[in-house]
């Protein structure tokens, strides 16, 4: 009786969060999809990826970048949104669609909120109301986004600033961590949302140095090479449903090999070290 059930396993592009840092190559870790065969679609929210977008190729950009009028960013969320559906009404052949970066697009969908219900900011509303029904836009374009995938297999890629706060767990002592730089509710939303969050961070190499009087004193240095976390660990809010090993190269051709090796059915338990120690001769 059960045999209708039967189905393959279907394989969907994986839901991409990439945060880090300012400055840590985010946007240029996303965009380096980008190929002529494989083009990307980019959301631009945050002022500052034209040297990637000119490296890399990109031409199909829709600028959306918050200022300081309510009414104007209020238009282009409704402007982002019917970027949506104009992806999902054609056959464009993109492949991926990045959004850089979600944290500024956020402020788009608070704007909104406030133009529908009359008030000059969110906080007129009262009790947190208008960041409650923000959440429910944000909830809206993620839909946008899974009906993308599901039905013109175009990857949704969301590129995120973070901020530091403290953790609170009944079974840990209090500790602080990078999350996404968004309100509580659209952070855990998107967090749940993701297949994968991966976090770029600059490789740390720590040296000991000889202080004297036989002893050796330890420092962290960054060595200007990129790695990402791909999973909770070391103060970072990164997941992963692919395997994927704790800590891989910031390059997008290796961590793509990853994710097909999974799907192939092969191992992807190598391990890039992020520290690594030396001693100063």
């Amino acid at each position: 009786m059960l045999d209708k059930y039967k189905r393959q396993v279907m394989r969907k592009p994986e839901k991409l969060v990439i945060e880090g840092e300012t400055g840590a190559g985010k946007t240029t870790f996303a965009c380096s999809a980008h190929t002529k065969k494989e083009p990307v679609f980019v959301i631009n929210s945050d002022d500052g990826g034209e040297n990637v977008f000119h490296k890399t190729g990109i031409n199909l950009i829709h600028d959306c970048i918050p200022t300081g009028d309510i009414k104007e960013n209020a238009d282009k969320w409704d402007s982002v949104m019917e970027a949506l559906r104009e992806l999902a009404s054609e056959n464009t052949g993109v492949k991926r669609v990045i959004i850089d970066s979600v944290d500024k697009l956020e402020l788009l969908a608070q704007s909104k909120v406030c133009v529908d219900h009359s008030i000059k900011a969110p906080e007129d509303l009262g009790y947190g109301k208008a960041y409650v029904y923000a959440s429910s836009y944000i909830q809206k374009f993620l839909s946008g986004l899974n009906y993308l995938r599901d039905t013109q297999n175009i990857q949704p890629i969301l590129i995120c600033h973070t901020q530091i706060r403290t953790i609170n767990k009944p079974t840990m002592e209090p500790y602080d961590s990078f999350i996404l730089k968004l309100h509580k509710s659209n952070s855990a939303n998107i967090t749940e949302w993701a297949d994968v969050i991966l976090f770029v961070a600059f490789e740390t190499i720590v040296k000991k140095i000889d202080s004297g009087f036989n002893r050796k004193d330890s420092r962290a240095i960054q060595s200007g090479n990129r790695f990402l976390y791909t999973s909770g660990s070391m103060g970072v809010d990164a997941k992963n449903r692919f395997d994927l090993p704790p800590e891989i190269p910031a390059d997008w051709n290796e961590y793509r090999k990853l994710i097909d090796s999974f799907w192939d059915g092969k191992k992807t338990n190598s391990e890039t070290p992020k520290k690594k120690e030396l001693d100063e001769l």
